[in-house]
């Protein structure tokens, strides 16, 4: 289920031999330095992190290796620990405090000579670390936000920490994040190239479904297109596996009341409920509340309502309908709640039990199943609508992962994407797997934009019980804040403030929601007027019933 499976000893091909010749040069030294590993999927990056591992632990340090999901986690450390043996640990937050008591003791007692794990893994307590590499350095599973602790990105804090303990770091990725690959760009991390798929596969073959131009019988809007419906069609036919990908859970995306039109909405969020048909329940992905669908409208009361939109819940009764003898199975946030679960989906999937998966962003990841050769993006177009600057990078990251996921065994793949914006420079770059264009076209908006990583950015985020005093407290502090940047002749210029205003989710959990966006292309003047900041808020009256959060180089817009 990996791009190489490091259990099969082969000799490195001329692009993944360049590449471990540079870290193993600085591995050598026993110094520090970054390097970025871009290599497109399948391009074999697992081998290159085994080989770089077996170096490092032959001249007697240590390295972590940090997975974006727990489940890539568990399974690199059975295929790592084939390998080297049982001084591999895997550590995570999915381990019970025993397993994690268990694990830490073996690190401290120097009985480990590699940690796997998710972004916690990077804290190992490890003192001969000599490598650090960071796989899918892109996904923003690495960053941390919310009340789980301080808000933090581990891919960064990687960096710093090999940096502080001279040892190498490498970001591995096929999509790399704007940030890292302007980092190697500017020669702040050293650049290594894997363009081609082991043993010279090619890379899927993309074709666009312009959904503007598809309607059924019935004039309506399908949810799977002929195109893709027929495509899946074939592929069962000849015995091959197909994945879908929808990212948005659920079976109707929301309730519309008939006589007044508004949304049934969660009462603690501001956030419409999602019906899920194997509850039968509407719930808040947010906050957990849930609903019968029987309510009335808490607007007018009425009991009229209509479902509109659809998610992966929806989209499996709807294969089971097309496809009624076929094997379908569903990967998301709701399908694997109960502990191994999800583990279970991959396996049959792996093991061709399963002829077609649906599923989030849970199956973009690194997997790599020989058989699959058809992808199907159901709807490319939900994450270029986010309110955050990001948006167009994730789609593309997303894009490329799971198209990345057909083609990789000895028949060729193919990838359907359905979208309402054929044009758009984000689905025509995916589509043609040009990243540098891709770049290039998100690096001039960025610069135009003054957003990172051509500026430093900081959000401050505030949260109260109170709708009325919370917005009074925030609207107080950004006129503060703008007379004392006026009072700040020279470098008061050099700040940008954005808002204060409403969050784009204005209620969560029953709190009200604010946020003020600073941009500042000096980072020392950044956290010089933070510090200010801080202290403005702490006079203003009432202030002590505002949560007040400052979030550098934020992630979560919402």
């Amino acid at each position: 289920m990996r791009e190489t499976h490091c259990s099969e000893t082969h000799s490195p091909n001329p692009h993944q031999a360049e590449a471990l010749a540079q870290i193993s040069q600085r591995l050598d030294q026993a110094d520090f330095a970054a390097f970025l590993l871009y290599g497109v999927t399948g391009s074999g990056k697992t081998e290159v992190y085994f080989r770089a591992v077996e170096k490092v632990v032959r001249s007697g340090r240590q390295a972590i290796l940090m997975a974006p999901e727990i489940l890539l986690a568990g399974y690199l450390e059975s295929v790592f620990g084939v390998r080297l043996g049982d001084r591999v640990a895997l550590y995570h937050s999915g381990l019970s405090k025993n397993e994690r008591h268990y694990q830490w003791s073996r690190m401290v007692n120097g009985e480990v000579d590699l940690v796997i794990g998710a972004r916690s893994a990077l804290f190992a307590p490890l003192p001969r670390l000599g490598l650090i590499i960071v796989d899918e350095e892109h996904d923003t599973a690495y960053v941390q936000t919310g009340g789980n602790g301080p808000p933090y990105c581990a891919r960064d804090v990687a960096v710093v920490r090999g940096r502080l303990e001279k040892a190498a770091v490498v970001l591995g990725s096929g999509t790399p994040s704007i940030q890292s690959f302007q980092n190697a760009l500017s020669k702040r991390y050293r650049l290594l190239s894997m363009p081609e798929r082991v043993e010279q596969r090619p890379m899927p073959g993309m074709e666009i479904v312009d959904m503007r131009k598809v309607k059924d019988a019935s004039g309506k809007e399908p949810m799977i297109s002929p195109a893709l419906e027929k495509a899946l069609g074939e592929n069962l036919d000849t015995g091959n596996q197909s994945i879908l990908f929808l990212n948005r859970r659920g079976f109707h995306q929301i309730f519309l009341c008939r006589s007044c039109g508004r949304a049934l909405r969660c009462p603690n969020c501001d956030v419409s409920l999602t019906f899920h048909l194997n509850l039968n329940r509407l719930v808040c992905h947010y906050c957990g509340f849930k609903s019968p669908p029987g309510v009335p409208c808490a607007h007018c009361g009425g009991h009229s309502l209509k479902p509109f939109g659809f998610g992966t819940e929806k989209m499996e009764v709807e294969l089971t309908a097309l496809f009624p003898d076929a094997r379908i199975a569903r990967m998301d946030t709701d399908s694997t709640r109960k502990k191994g679960s999800a583990s279970d989906i991959l396996k049959a999937f792996a093991n061709e039990e399963t002829q077609i998966l649906v599923g989030t962003q849970m199956i973009t990841k690194g997997y790599d199943f020989p058989k699959v050769t058809l992808v199907g993006v159901v709807a490319a177009d939900l994450s270029l609508g986010f309110p955050d600057f990001r948006a167009g990078e994730r789609t593309f990251q997303l894009l490329s992962q799971v198209a990345g996921r057909a083609g990789r065994g000895d028949h060729p793949g193919r990838v359907i994407i359905q979208t309402f914006n054929p044009e758009h420079y984000v689905i025509q770059t995916a589509v043609n797997h040009d990243f540098n264009l891709f770049f290039e076209k998100e690096k001039n908006i960025r610069q135009q934009l003054h957003y990172p990583p051509f500026s430093n950015l900081a959000c401050l985020k505030f949260q109260g019980n109170d709708a009325a005093k919370t917005g009074a407290t925030v609207r107080e502090l950004g006129l503060r804040l703008k007379k004392m940047l006026k009072s700040w002749p020279t470098r008061g210029k050099e700040i940008q403030l954005l808002g204060p205003v409403t969050a784009p989710m204005a209620k969560l959990k029953r709190k009200f929601r604010w946020q003020l966006l600073i941009k500042c292309r000096s980072g020392s003047l950044l956290k010089h007027f933070l510090q200010e900041a801080e202290q403005v808020f702490d006079q203003i009256p009432g202030a002590s019933r505002v949560q007040f959060m400052v979030d550098v180089d934020p992630y979560d817009m919402l």
